[in-house]
């Protein structure tokens, strides 16, 4: 489980009666060794496959991603981004 530190920033949600959550955005300020403790685990879970879960607090998402997983790589305006995008994973 890759646990994030750190302050929350915003928080944003979108609820579909029908479905549950339809997306979730929550903001995270990390010190440089949080953040690199967190990619470090989040990594270590892609490699070994199966189940990725992040969590903060008692609060935990999960998904089971499937190959091949997709990154996108932003940079605007000295922001990067970087999103994983799995279409094929299983939600646990």
């Amino acid at each position: 489980m890759a646990k994030l530190l750190g302050e929350i920033g915003k928080t944003s949600l979108k609820i579909r009666s029908c479905t549950g959550i339809e997306e979730f955005k929550q903001e995270f300020y990390l010190t440089n060794s949080e953040t690199a403790a967190f990619l470090r685990d989040l990594a270590q879970q892609i490699e070994t496959g199966g189940k990725v879960e992040v969590a903060y607090g008692s609060l935990s998402l999960s998904i089971n991603p499937l190959p091949p997983i997709k990154l996108e790589v932003e940079y605007e305006k000295n922001e990067l981004e970087i999103k994983m995008i799995n279409h094929n994973a299983s939600h646990i």
